[in-house]
């Protein structure tokens, strides 16, 4: 049984602007600001869809017919979010990452896959991410351990201040995945099972 996941992949274009912009936030805030801070790998940027914390081959291969049939139906043709910028998350209190974030996207609940969350194997899957769906995109990670500090709540709320502004027409999907999640103390590596652009 394999921790998999559906998201949604950004441009190249996209990852190419992010990267310009994200780079040298990530050096100022780890070298000027001290903050324990490692930039997520570019090509492990996604929008996640659908976790699943464990699905065999045949599961996965069920999961992917329904996102055929969406692809095919032109379900995320066109998909865009209102991307709002920069945010720590869950909160400046609690820093566990730092993500590009929307607002909730309502058309989620019409989604054919929201449809088909009470049924196996999408019922092994986290529905209430999907019911209530804030797209974002995860580019920064605090580092946990011994010898790293984690700034306090207030010092968070004024850098926030100087996060720079992520133009949201730069930010466009092209693209879903079926994701492998593989996870070590090393670094996450999420290779792509299969992959289908969003305009078929």
């Amino acid at each position: 049984m394999t921790r998999c996941f559906l998201g949604f992949e950004l441009s190249e274009d996209s990852r190419a602007y992010l990267r310009g912009v994200l780079r040298p936030l990530q050096r100022m805030l780890s070298e000027a600001a001290g903050w324990p801070v490692r930039l997520v790998p570019p090509e492990n940027w996604h929008a996640t869809l659908l976790f699943f914390k464990a699905l065999d081959q045949a599961e996965r291969g069920t999961v992917w017919a329904e996102v055929e049939r969406c692809v095919a139906a032109g379900v995320w043709r066109g998909l865009g979010f209102q991307w709002s910028g920069l945010a720590v998350w869950p909160s400046p209190r609690r820093p566990g990452l730092i993500c590009l974030e929307a607002p909730d996207h309502a058309p989620a609940a019409q989604w054919p896959l929201t449809g088909v969350l009470s049924q196996p194997p999408f019922s092994k899957g986290d529905g209430h991410h999907l019911q209530s769906y804030r797209p974002h995109v995860t580019v920064m990670r605090f580092q946990r351990g011994r010898g790293t500090e984690t700034p306090r709540p207030r010092e968070i709320t004024a850098r926030m201040a100087e996060f720079p502004t992520i133009d949201p027409t730069r930010v466009r999907l092209e693209a879903v995945s079926f994701f492998l999640s593989m996870v070590s103390r090393e670094k996450p590596i999420y290779p792509r099972e299969r992959t289908l652009p969003l305009s078929p």
